[in-house]
């Protein structure tokens, strides 16, 4: 008996030892770094090795899959606050306890709005964790986004139009607006809040059911499904509205700092060869997006956002001659001012609340130009490539 109780922890060592060895030997050179920086420092030793195995563990990811099952198994349906909702996978919206930003978007814009004597309008983006909420777990904490926007709105009163959102998400005929695998709008998704922005912007919203619906791309699996990181998740499908109403052709301007790319559809398959599928629509997420359609209204809108606008533009497209889309994070000071709201009949403000809580990004129309003679904004226009007119 004594035997076998010594055999014991000489096996456990035996396997720590292999563990040991493989790892080194996947990574030798980093091995070698750590025992040679931390051979006369024990404490600082240890805990570099600590890190390195953990990195270098043989059947790491296998490893982590297993665990991954045992813990769903067992119940759990969360990972790195990604939560398992249905087939899809919604992440939980965390709020910067720094107030001061959201406080600093809503006195900027309010701000720009009155600098302008276009009609300018507001809307803000409930995320998937507010409207898919009858699917998550009751124990969650969830941010009040409903309270946040209505609030907000108060403060719009009189300076802008309110787009109510929210409750044309939460109550669309569909039951998929948003991605399962990724963060953002689906198409269906876009087509809801295209529903709501008619009927404040003044134009009649066409019905689903004059749009032509493909399927461009299917089994997409998206940056929210490599934080999970097992299975029990359907894949995303990337679809294409078309309107089948004798919709007219439109050119699509995605303008980058250092390149341009035209294309001449809402949904040019050719921008998805970069391998990622969701920049089939507009040729995807870009500082600035110019959408020209020839024989459409003459009104113009300026739609000031981020990556969300993706979903609803190509809908909005058949009711103006042109819409320009900024994203004021990727856009310097510089590039900002060049663009003067009173240049378009119509004015959008719209956010995600994640945008729009957790970053300084809709502060920045402070840097729109106000005013100013139409020579000074063609020489600016001129420099950057821009035709507003």
């Amino acid at each position: 008996m004594t035997g076998k109780k010594r055999l014991l922890p000489l096996g456990f060592m035996s396997i720590l030892f292999v563990i040991a060895l493989s790892a080194f030997a996947r990574d030798p050179a980093g091995a070698w770094d750590i025992l040679r920086r931390g051979w006369d420092h024990p404490a600082i030793l240890a805990e570099s090795l600590e890190g390195f195995l953990v990195e270098n563990l043989p059947f790491r990811e296998e490893l982590r899959g297993a665990v991954l099952r045992l813990e769903m198994l067992g119940g759990s349906a969360e990972q790195d606050g990604v939560f398992l909702a249905g087939d899809g996978l919604v992440e939980n919206l965390v709020v910067t306890s720094n107030t001061s930003i959201h406080r600093s978007n809503t006195r900027q814009i309010l701000a720009a709005m009155g600098e302008t004597s276009s009609p300018v309008y507001f809307m803000l983006i409930p995320t998937a964790c507010a409207i898919y909420q009858d699917q998550l777990p009751e124990y969650l904490p969830l941010y009040n986004q409903r309270g946040y926007i209505e609030n907000t709105y108060k403060q719009f009163y009189g300076t802008a139009s309110t787009v109510d959102g929210y409750n044309a998400l939460l109550y669309s005929d569909s039951d998929y607006l948003y991605y399962r695998t990724t963060g953002g709008l689906t198409t269906l998704g876009g087509h809801a809040l295209y529903q709501a922005l008619g009927a404040r912007l003044g134009f009649s919203p066409r019905p689903l059911s004059q749009f032509e619906i493909s399927y461009e791309s299917h089994d997409y699996y998206g940056d929210l499904y490599r934080r999970w990181g097992y299975g029990g998740v359907r894949g995303d499908v990337i679809a294409a509205c078309r309107d089948t109403r004798g919709a007219l052709p439109s050119r699509v301007l995605s303008w980058e700092r250092f390149s341009q790319k035209t294309y001449y559809t809402l949904y040019p398959r050719e921008a998805a060869a970069s391998g990622d599928d969701l920049d089939m629509i507009l040729g995807g997420a870009a500082p600035r997006i110019e959408i020209t359609t020839e024989g459409g209204r003459s009104s113009s809108l300026l739609v000031l956002g981020d990556r969300t606008a993706v979903a609803y533009l190509p809908f909005l497209a058949g009711h103006y001659q042109k819409i320009t889309f900024l994203d004021l994070s990727l856009l310097t000071a510089s590039e900002i001012g060049a663009f003067c709201p009173d240049d378009y009949t119509q004015v959008l403000f719209a956010y995600s609340l994640d945008t729009y809580l957790n970053t300084e990004q809709p502060a920045k129309a402070s840097e729109l130009r106000s005013g100013g003679s139409s020579e000074e904004a063609a020489t600016e226009e001129d420099e950057l490539g821009i035709s507003v007119k």
